[in-house]
């Protein structure tokens, strides 16, 4: 199989530019289109089958994917995310999985399976991360998109990890993780960080926003609400 050729471009607001030759194909999350070459034939496609879809579009998320296919040689297809940030290459060996938050996947290579993983609802209600994942099984590259700067997490039996779910890009799904309570009622309510934490345990990488989308979007909403022409 040949290597996926792509190139990631910029700093703060980077973009992902892929060449593909003839048949090739890709998919990625609707919306996100930069650019591509005229030879790319672009088809949309369900997210996952139609109850899937539904789900994401209840969740916010995109109910279509688009995916790219190369009507010849060096054809080329660029894709960004919506916030500053950077942009995360998963490669993924034969039936390795990984999950990602639903609004940080840009793109995947047609090798990979895509499905959804829904949460229950009390996992669901932790920070606005959504009732639905998604997890996505090798071969091939997932490419997500990462809020400010990318922290990356290797954690072990020894050592698991408790974070902020607004701030969760994505996880090796051999992972453990579960939803607790912060240490008290009074670190809640003051403190500022909301009343869960998700905890991972075993071995492997959790991938971190180091801006929570979520709380950027309330803030740009609040400053732009503060700043906006009152009404007479």
């Amino acid at each position: 199989m040949r290597k996926m050729q792509y190139e990631i471009i910029g700093h703060n607001m980077q973009a992902l530019k892929i060449t593909l030759n003839s048949g090739e194909k890709i998919y990625s999350d609707s919306g996100k289109l930069v650019s591509k070459s005229a030879n790319i034939k672009m088809t949309p496609r369900l997210a996952g089958g139609i109850i899937s879809a539904i789900e994401r579009k209840v969740t916010g998320a995109s109910a279509l994917l688009t995916e790219y296919e190369a009507m010849s040689d060096n054809a080329t297809v660029s894709i960004s995310g919506i916030f500053p940030g950077k942009i995360y290459t998963i490669n993924l060996d034969e039936g390795q999985e990984f999950v990602a938050e639903h609004y940080a996947f840009l793109a995947a290579t047609d090798k990979v399976k895509f499905s959804l993983q829904t949460v229950g609802l009390g996992t669901a209600l932790f920070g606005g991360a959504g009732l639905v994942l998604q997890k996505f099984i090798g071969p091939g590259s997932v490419f997500i998109h990462v809020v400010g700067d990318v922290i990356e997490y290797n954690i072990d039996e020894a050592n698991p990890l408790e974070i902020d779910p607004g701030h969760i890009a994505g996880f090796d799904a051999n992972l453990n993780y579960k939803i607790t309570f912060v240490d008290n009622i009074r670190t809640a309510m003051f403190g500022g960080i909301g009343l869960f934490l998700a905890k991972f345990e075993g071995n492997g990488k959790v991938v971190a926003h180091s801006v929570s989308r979520f709380k950027l979007a309330t803030e740009l909403y609040l400053q732009g609400e503060a700043n906006a022409p009152k009404k007479n």
